[in-house]
């Protein structure tokens, strides 16, 4: 398994394994988690043509989810006993505190169960209604069947394993956000997206169409970086820009003095 893999990841194998109905012997265990993992495709486009059932039971596909404006997509498992709730708690929480409006970026959950249906998105999604009000009004709730989930999985890097023992998944935990386009800008991984890494991937995946002048500067300023699924501050970058503007500021200050003399 990656060494790189997120705390999502790892909460996602200690569920696995915290549960001995499964039926599952260690090496077995260890056999799914290794098929575990988010493979992160920076870059790769998520595949329009694909067509999902929302929770209406309209379908949609994902050119139209993604148009025109940055998505955060999650792949879940409407039927998670505890990983995907929490998750998507905490990402309810996040998107709570940022600073636009909801019509500026889009949340689209995918099920990663074929069995799940329009049915189960409308229950999760009056769920999460319930706990958070309006906050997600422009979440998108969708199923589809096997060939589309491992398709946007696929492009996603989102790798999950089944059990037809248990009946269960074993998944990593995090969210991918997508450009207007939907073509892949940022994973952030683990159980809680934190509210300035999401707020800045949705700024630079909005190729500058959104966000203060002020959020786009601090793009600049914080460098992503793709193992942690955070944003860290480039000190480097800071220290070079710093360096240029002493240097530049004593120049200056040179050509004033001699100008001072001449005079």
């Amino acid at each position: 398994m990656n060494w790189k893999a997120s705390l999502g990841l790892t909460v996602a194998g200690m569920l696995w394994l915290a549960m001995p109905a499964w039926g599952q012997t260690p090496a077995q265990q260890e056999a799914i988690l290794d098929r575990v993992d988010y493979e992160q495709r920076i870059g790769n486009r998520l595949p329009g043509a694909l067509r999902f059932r929302d929770a209406n039971g309209e379908l949609v596909d994902i050119a139209s989810l993604t148009a025109g404006k940055p998505t955060v997509l999650g792949l879940a498992w409407y039927n998670c006993p505890m990983l995907c709730p929490m998750l998507l708690d905490r990402l309810a929480d996040t998107t709570q505190t940022l600073p636009f409006d909801q019509d500026d970026y889009r949340v689209v959950i995918v099920s990663i169960a074929p069995d799940e249906g329009p049915e189960d998105a409308d229950r999760l999604g009056r769920e999460l209604r319930n706990r958070h009000g309006g906050v997600i009004d422009n979440w998108h709730f969708l199923s589809g069947k096997k060939p589309a989930i491992d398709a946007l999985a696929e492009a996603a890097g989102f790798r999950y394993a089944y059990d037809p023992e248990s009946g269960n998944y074993a998944h990593p935990a995090g969210v991918v956000v997508a450009s207007g386009g939907g073509r892949i800008t940022h994973y952030l991984l683990g159980m809680r997206p934190q509210a300035p890494d999401l707020k800045l991937a949705l700024v630079e995946s909005s190729t500058g169409e959104l966000g203060s002048p002020l959020q786009k500067v601090l793009v600049r300023c914080y460098r992503f970086d793709p193992a942690t699924g955070q944003y860290t501050l480039a000190v480097t970058r800071l220290l070079q820009v710093a360096g240029v503007t002493t240097v530049l500021l004593m120049l200056l200050a040179v050509l004033w003095m001699r100008r001072r003399q001449v005079a």
